[in-house]
């Protein structure tokens, strides 16, 4: 394999793609395989795997940037994270990656949990190119509780392949945001934290930095981004970032419980176009959340999020809002191609704005296990997609309805 060659492509090239998602043992997800577009949503009734999916990915990104036991985040100890409690068994996240249709590669992170506090060690890690059915192997002989990131160019002992795998594998893992948004955070006033630039939490604290921080980088930016708040809200005349008392977060939570400490910084308020000046906490949820998407897709390159992951983006919104919010999702993927979302709804107005194909559906089995079913190779909606929009399917149809087999009699898995 000429790793040479694909040195110099990473150097140069930067759209990449997650294409599939394998999750072996954690959680419900015993052996679950998703295959991803670069805007793709899931569905299905509660408790069928549809948080879970996004929390593994969350930790294959997040395992590139932190050590495992905090790459898992959320509160969590010993065997809770994999199937069935069973001691010992390897929970595996697996991705397919392509970069512009050149390269494309698979990266496995498999580990183990102790059976008891947060303890997580790596079981194994390799890196396959996929045309070449070349493998590398990333463990380096070691046990650690880290992951990709311990193989870097600094690394005593990796080789020239190594080092060239982990970075196409840093490039497409890295920067993910995993975001369910609490109104009531984003509108809190923020105080500067160098650590968090251009960043918010999941639960949304930190926009008014953000917002800062992209006023501060490119004031343009930052218009553009007033202008399409005001094209949504027109009573809105512009967006004022104004010095009161504030919170900070102290350190990066992965347990995901908020844990503010007050400061001086700054808050969020809207002039109106009749003179009223509101601050944020006196607003509507769907300003707020609206502001929030618009914060994502106006960060400059730099900043950008590899990967978005979000929960029930409807939430807070009227349905008619919730179309200009999705259509703020779809720019931030095709304006900017080095971003990937991956969003769960219980939405048909939603859902009416995405392609089948773009639409995946989350089921349980009578065996407790999650299996996923991609609606465009559901018999119901090949019969019926030229007549109804998804949403219109799905409501009539129900779950069951659309997990038949295709025209060809192959059943989705």
């Amino acid at each position: 394999m000429d790793f040479n060659g694909v040195a110099t492509w990473v150097t140069t090239h930067g759209a990449t793609m997650i294409t599939r998602l394998q999750v072996q043992n954690y959680k419900a997800l015993h052996n679950v395989t998703l295959d991803l577009t670069p805007l793709h949503v899931l569905i299905g009734p509660n408790d069928t795997g549809k948080t879970s999916i996004l929390e593994a990915m969350t930790a294959l990104c997040r395992s590139v940037d932190y050590p495992l036991s905090q790459a898992f985040a959320g509160s969590w100890e010993g065997y809770d994270l994999v199937w069935q409690h069973t001691p010992d068994l390897p929970v595996s996240l697996r991705v397919e990656v392509e970069e512009e249709e050149q390269i494309q590669f698979e990266y496995q992170l498999s580990c183990t949990f102790a059976p008891s506090e947060r303890t997580v060690r790596k079981h194994s890690e390799y890196f396959k190119h996929i045309k070449e059915a070349h493998t590398v192997d990333m463990s380096l002989g070691r046990i650690t509780d880290s992951g990709v990131y311990s193989v870097s160019a600094k690394s005593a002992g990796s080789t020239y392949e190594q080092k060239v795998a982990v970075d196409l594998v840093y490039r497409a893992l890295s920067s993910v945001h995993l975001y369910r948004w609490d109104p009531r955070m984003l509108s809190l006033p923020v105080a500067p934290d160098a650590k968090h630039r251009f960043r918010m939490e999941v639960s949304g604290f930190g926009l008014a930095l953000c917002l800062d921080d992209i006023l501060g980088y490119d004031r343009s930016q930052f218009i553009t981004l007033e202008q399409r708040l005001r094209d949504i809200f027109p009573q809105i005349k512009t967006i004022r970032l104004m010095q009161e008392s504030a919170y900070r977060r102290p350190v990066d939570d992965s347990l995901q419980i908020p844990t503010l400490e007050q400061a001086d910084g700054k808050g969020i308020y809207f002039e109106l176009m009749n003179g009223h000046q509101v601050p944020a906490s006196q607003t509507s949820d769907g300003v707020l959340l609206v502001l929030a998407y618009l914060t994502v897709l106006y960060l400059p390159p730099p900043y950008r999020p590899r990967v978005v992951l979000m929960e029930e983006p409807e939430n807070g919104i009227h349905p008619k809002c919730l179309q200009d919010v999705l259509s703020i999702l779809r720019d931030l993927v095709e304006e900017q191609t080095t971003s990937q979302i991956i969003l769960t709804t219980h939405s048909p107005y939603a859902l009416d704005l995405f392609k089948p194909e773009e639409v995946s559906l989350c089921h349980m089995t009578k065996d407790r296990e999650v299996s996923v079913h991609r609606l465009s190779e559901s018999r119901t909606v090949q019969e019926q997609i030229d007549i109804f929009t998804l949403g219109e399917i799905w409501t009539a149809e129900g779950d069951e309805a659309l997990i038949s087999p295709d025209k060809s009699g192959e059943t989705t898995s």
